[in-house]
């Protein structure tokens, strides 16, 4: 037994296949751990990416709920006041006792016009306490002891608030809005005002499993949120146990106007509540079951657990598989060791076969080392000349030294040029924070044509713009340096106005023989650009062309157009003003001053704001715009020409010839219109605020006060509106009908289901 027993472990330990083993299993653990890790992270995500949904989700049904509530009860709280103002009930407690009942009759048609105008309410009563008779529409007139519900009048007679949204005992299912009359004065005869409200349509109304509840003069309105459509038992009473919450008697009694917080649910189990209170003692809470959460996150664990498996196993495949292959060749080799071992044999061949195999592949890894080290250094590069164009660097040596490991020659004459897009912002829509994607696209194409001119030199991005360094030869003439540029600035101009559509500016400084001036070259090219403020019609701009010579004459404000400009606008000639300010434009041209020219704008901007003041403009709303800071943002003189005449005249007109709310009203229904119109493109604020010369936050402000939503609100709202119409109007495909407003097919469906409780292809079917 021991005998076999030690042979056993002698040919276990000697045989070759453990090697194979070994090798399967590093494979599985090289494979499994990554995709354990991974798996880990992609949970991780899901989650965290469900549970924003979900919150986002319950906001904007709190959001929409809100705003379709605040409509309903401040249009039956406006119709209370209309009807308590009306001269009707104000005769019956100051004017003579009606005994032939006409003032009667006539209350009771007004209270009846304004119930049948609206849905949600189901009595109407007026109580007098001159003749203790109550008017309603239900009983007509009936005397107060003869009433069903006088204790009912009683009790809110007594009340102390003026109005009160309440629930009287005995009126299960309604809500009542009260007002105590008369509206001025304590003293005389009292009255009351009463609208019965039936809870349930106003339920309906807003969306399903939402619930009204009364307290001492406030109204909380519930909805018991479910945003994957779990479906609840129809015998539940939401009414009483929303009542009976722990969460909302915390909300009630909390000074907070808004939160979110985990308390026990309608089942019993934890849940999400998020509140919001508005100044009208109203409060909106949104109820989100923890389990319905994690119901929905149960399939993501499932999804994570079933894709874990089946990567290990396909690894675990894979990883035996290429292991057997791998170690065939090691088989053999070892194989044939041991016949060289044992009968003394020379080797075969095999082994170098095997090495050249080592080698070809260790050639094929130093290509591949060689092209990613080709690939790192144009960044390392980048990062240098950000260095060199900053100045930066106070030593030569390490200048030196820094060309030599970059493989910049430090012999070579160098000029710096600086390319900077006209107009970009306004005419192509790119944002102000988007430069960088600018700069990266301005410096592709001028490597590009850098190459194609066979110039030795380098392009990078750099601070908003594009920047290239050329090399020339020590012993070139100057003058043919100057044509080679100008040579690949025009090419580069061409290049840009074809593929992208861009209008350039090109700023180049001096050429100098030593790497260490390359700033100095930086520098001049941006100071030429700045004379595009008088010179915007030419392109290319060199600092020896353009650079001031001064001279002798008296550089003079133009004061006389100035004056005319504004006397202009006060009498509202814009052609007029338009042709003096061209006038204006030129004679500042003419001087050739960039200072002179920037402050003269400065002083006619400081004019028009006093002349503004003068006409009854109100200085919060300038202050609004911001103007001095949109004028420093313009770069040439027709950058500041089409500013002044698109938007600073139109703005000097629109504050001038209507008051504040006057001039709110006209932006607010131009921006309506202009959204109606252009429902299929990208409506932004921005753009919106542009048009009408105000700036995004207060006409955001202004589009909430006049319309009574947000503008992105009514922009979505707009939107689906024309899908309707599409929908049932047109044979248009779902995804044509998402692209004709300006949507992906995903976000319109999306945004439809939110909308309008059903899909695009729902809607169609029924409505057509």
């Amino acid at each position: 037994m021991a005998n076999w027993s030690g042979k056993f472990l002698i040919k276990r330990m000697t045989n070759p296949r453990t090697y194979l083993y070994r090798l399967i299993w590093l494979g599985c653990i090289s494979v499994c751990i990554p995709v354990i890790l991974a798996s880990m992270v992609y949970y991780q995500f899901s989650t965290n990416r469900m549970e924003k949904y979900i919150q986002t989700e319950s906001d904007s049904s709190l959001t929409i709920m809100k705003d379709r509530a605040e409509r309903a009860l401040q249009e039956m709280e406006q119709e209370s006041l209309q009807l308590a103002n009306d001269p009707l009930i104000q005769q019956a407690f100051s004017g003579p006792t009606d005994e032939s009942g006409m003032v009667t009759m006539d209350i009771l048609k007004k209270i009846a016009l304004v119930k049948n105008f609206n849905s949600f309410i189901s009595e109407i009563y007026f109580y007098n306490s001159t003749n203790q008779v109550v008017i309603s529409n239900e009983y007509g007139s009936i005397e107060k002891n003869y009433y069903k519900y006088k204790d009912h009048i009683d009790e809110l007679l007594s009340s102390k608030h003026p109005t009160q949204w309440t629930q009287l005992k005995g009126k299960e299912g309604y809500i009542t809005f009260s007002r105590l009359l008369p509206l001025i004065g304590n003293e005389g005869p009292k009255g009351v005002l009463v609208f019965e409200i039936e809870a349930s349509a106003m339920s309906k109304f807003m969306e399903t499993d939402t619930v009204l509840l009364t307290g001492d003069q406030d109204l909380v309105i519930v909805k018991l949120n479910d945003p994957f459509g779990v479906d609840r038992k129809p015998d539940v009473n939401l009414v009483e146990q929303a009542a009976g919450l722990k969460g909302i008697a915390m909300i009630k009694a909390s000074n907070q106007s808004s939160g979110r917080f985990v308390a026990e649910g309608i089942d019993g189990k934890p849940a999400q509540y998020h509140y919001v209170k508005n100044v009208f003692s109203r409060t909106y809470v949104s109820v989100i079951p923890e389990q319905v959460i994690t119901d929905q996150l149960s399939w993501i664990r499932e999804m994570t657990v079933l894709i874990l498996t089946v990567f290990v196993g396909v690894g675990i495949l894979l990883t035996y598989i290429t292991s057997k292959r791998a170690y065939t060749p090691i088989g053999q080799l070892i194989n044939h060791s041991r016949n060289l071992r044992g009968s003394g044999i020379e080797p075969k061949g095999n082994e170098l076969d095997i090495i050249k195999e080592s080698l070809d592949y260790l050639s094929k890894e130093s290509q591949k080392l060689e092209m990613y080290m080709q690939n790192v250094e144009p960044s390392l590069r980048e990062k240098f000349l950000f260095k060199l164009l900053s100045g930066d660097y106070t030593a030569n040596q390490s200048l030196i030294q820094d060309c030599e490991t970059y493989g910049i020659k430090v012999e070579l004459t160098n000029v710096v040029l600086i390319v900077d897009a006209e107009n970009i912002y306004r005419e192509k829509r790119f944002l102000p924070e988007e430069k960088g994607i600018v700069a990266f696209s301005l410096a592709n194409v001028m490597q590009e044509i850098l190459n194609d001119q066979k110039l030795t030199g380098y392009a990078i991005p750099y601070q908003g713009r594009g920047a290239a360094v050329l090399q020339f030869k020590p012993d070139m003439v100057q003058q043919t340096m100057r044509d080679l540029t100008s040579d690949y600035v025009f090419a580069m101009i061409e290049a840009f106005d074809t593929y992208l559509s861009f209008e350039v500016n090109v700023g180049i400084g001096r050429f100098y023989p030593y790497i260490a001036d390359v700033p100095v070259s930086y520098k001049e090219a941006d100071q030429a650009l700045q004379y595009r403020i008088f010179r915007d019609a030419e392109p290319l701009l060199f600092i020896d062309d353009v650079e001031h010579v001064k001279k002798q004459t008296l550089l003079r404000y133009p004061g006389e157009l100035e004056r005319a400009i504004l006397h202009s606008l006060e009498q509202e000639d814009t052609a007029s003003a338009v042709q003096h300010f061209k006038k204006f434009t030129e004679t500042l041209r003419n001087s050739q001053s960039y200072v002179f020219i920037f402050q003269s704008y400065h002083i006619f901007l400081s004019s028009f704001i006093v002349s503004l003041e003068k006409q009854g403009a109100n200085v919060f709303d300038l202050m609004e715009h911001n103007l001095f800071g949109q004028l420093r943002s313009k770069q040439t003189s027709k950058e500041i020409r089409d500013w002044v005449e698109e938007s600073l005249f139109p703005l000097y007109l629109w504050l001038t010839r209507n008051d504040r709310e006057a001039a709110g009203d006209s932006a607010i229904q131009w921006v309506c219109q202009y959204i109606h119109e252009n429902v299929g493109s990208d409506l932004s604020l921005v753009h919106c605020a542009e048009r009408v010369g105000v700036s995004p936050s207060y006409l955001s402000r202004l589009f909430k006060k006049k319309m009574g939503k947000n503008y992105l609100e009514y922009v979505v709202e707009t939107k689906i509106d024309e899908a309707k119409k599409l929908l049932q109007d047109t044979d248009h495909s779902i995804s044509e009908v998402a692209a004709a407003i300006g949507y992906s097919e995903r976000n319109f469906i999306r945004l439809f289901h939110r909308y309008v409780q059903m899909t695009p292809g729902q809607f169609r079917s029924d409505h057509r």
